[in-house]
């Protein structure tokens, strides 16, 4: 992780988080589904702490509605000259630096390619997937190598997995094993609950505003619950990063994100955002409320004008730090941290 982000506290016990966020007595389906699924303490802790086993809470409809008119009306203000793409990524680039903000934006970040570290990850995140869309228990090694076989589509996870030999693998299979077995530990079993949670895996989710002349997309890791609910305005889903190092101040911005894209695209946001660490077991979890979605919309809002102002020609002010070593423009930038230290 980059040296400028600081690292969040989460180690909070699960009655310190089941206080927090207000769960109240089980529901009847809760209630029976944890009496016919034997759950260890890490997954009951999950259950009761992270997912919750309250009534979902009803959300006021015309939240989101004022919110999306607050988006498309900086839109309009500003007239960006193309349609302009957002991503979580995009927000976290324009908060260090809006050169950064502008050098990915324009394509200058050089192609992606695999390391060992976003191999395994990327073959986690796929064993995860058939993990929770499998019909039957599955050994984790088994299940990693049909990860890896599966993802071999993907040409730019071909060429980097070709290119290993067979020990290199090896280390790669182990190390989604591992995160795979971590995820079963820590999360209620998903498969057997499947009805009762509906889980989803690798949800792409994107939102045009204003015809499409700003479009908001992220990809979600996990989202347990359906849109099917008895009022139509209550907030039925949990949405959920997975992450296996520690936690920084942007991943809960990022959650905020999703927040404010699920809830634009299906007029409900979700009932609570959260990122899930799964070598601690811990995580950062906010419960969704108009503050949430006001103050993703005001991140979105600052980017559409950042776009709009860097393309009349008034770049915002650089401002460089460890985050300038995996900027395009590094070496050539007058404030790039990079070259004052080279």
């Amino acid at each position: 992780m980059a040296g400028d982000r600081e690292t969040v506290g989460v180690r909070e016990g699960a009655q310190d988080v089941v206080g927090r966020l207000g769960m109240s007595v089980a529901t009847p389906t809760i209630r029976r589904m944890q009496a016919t699924v034997e759950l260890t303490p890490a997954q009951r802790r999950t259950l009761e702490g992270l997912i919750g086993t309250d009534e979902r809470p009803v959300f006021a409809v015309d939240a989101v509605l004022r919110v999306r008119d607050r988006i498309e009306e900086a839109a309009r203000a500003f007239e960006p000259p193309e349609p302009l793409w957002i991503g979580k990524s995009n927000l976290s680039d324009l908060h260090r630096c809006p050169g950064l903000f502008d050098a990915v934006r324009a394509g200058e970040r050089a192609p992606f390619t695999f390391s060992a570290r976003t191999a395994a990850g990327r073959l986690a995140h796929k064993a995860i997937e058939l993990e929770v869309a499998g019909r039957e228990e599955r050994n984790p090694h088994d299940l990693v190598e049909q990860a890896a076989e599966r993802l071999t589509e993907d040409g730019a996870f071909s060429a980097y997995w070709g290119g290993l030999d067979a020990l290199h693998r090896d280390e790669n299979l182990m190390d989604a094993a591992k995160t795979l077995e971590l995820f079963r530990s820590t999360m209620p079993p998903l498969r057997q609950m499947r009805r009762e949670l509906a889980p989803s895996t690798e949800w792409h989710v994107r939102v045009e505003l204003l015809g499409g002349t700003v479009v908001l997309s992220g990809q979600l890791d996990l989202v347990l619950g359906s849109g099917r609910a008895e009022g139509a305005a209550r907030a039925t889903r949990l949405a959920i990063d997975l992450k296996t190092g520690r936690a920084w101040p942007e991943h809960a911005e990022d959650m905020r994100f999703y927040a404010l894209l699920l809830g634009l695209r299906f007029g409900i946001p979700p009932y609570r955002v959260a990122t899930l660490y799964l070598e601690s077991g811990e995580w950062q979890a906010e419960d969704v409320d108009e503050r949430v979605l006001d103050r993703a919309a005001d991140r979105v809002i600052e980017a559409i004008r950042a776009a709009a102002a860097s393309a009349a020609g008034r770049p915002g002010a650089l401002t460089p730090g460890p985050y300038c070593t995996w900027c395009p423009r590094s070496l050539t930038c007058p404030s790039s941290a990079t070259r004052e230290t080279a």
